[in-house]
């Protein structure tokens, strides 16, 4: 039999525990757009629609580019803001010697639970390109 001290500890904790865990729920990756430059030193950009609804929300997005097979980046994690128009924006942190044919979307809560995968493949060349169904804002890559 539980004492009654013990039973209001153990909700306490329950209470503690479910407080602490991030709210956002599973997600869907609707589209978006990606941005290289035309110069090696260019940095690749990327704008995933993930829907308004989750405007506000923090979550943590990992995009890995590869080229022919061969990966490009370390795949960061990269904490970031669904902005008001639902979009989560990110940039890679180092330029890459090819542009990339290839993007494995990752977004996961803050506790590192996956929400939303997407596999994209691109044109290797610069310029922006979109995947999905839609028109995709392209201010945040054209900035």
């Amino acid at each position: 039999m539980i004492s009654k001290n013990k039973l209001v500890f153990l909700m306490i904790l329950g209470l503690v525990s479910i407080s602490s865990v991030s709210m956002v729920s599973a997600m869907t990756i609707y589209g978006g757009a990606f941005s290289t430059g035309d110069d090696m030193d260019d940095l690749t950009y990327a704008s995933v629609d993930v829907g308004r609804s989750y405007a506000g929300d923090r979550v943590i997005i990992q995009i890995w580019y590869s080229r022919d097979g061969n990966t490009l980046n370390h795949g960061n994690y990269v904490p970031v803001t669904v902005n008001s128009a639902g979009y989560v924006n990110v940039r890679s942190a180092d330029p890459y010697t090819y542009f990339p044919d290839h993007a494995q979307i990752n977004i996961f809560n803050t506790n590192y639970n996956l929400l939303a995968s997407k596999e994209v493949y691109l044109s290797p060349s610069q310029g922006i390109q979109t995947y999905g169904a839609g028109y995709y804002d392209h201010s945040y890559i054209c900035s």
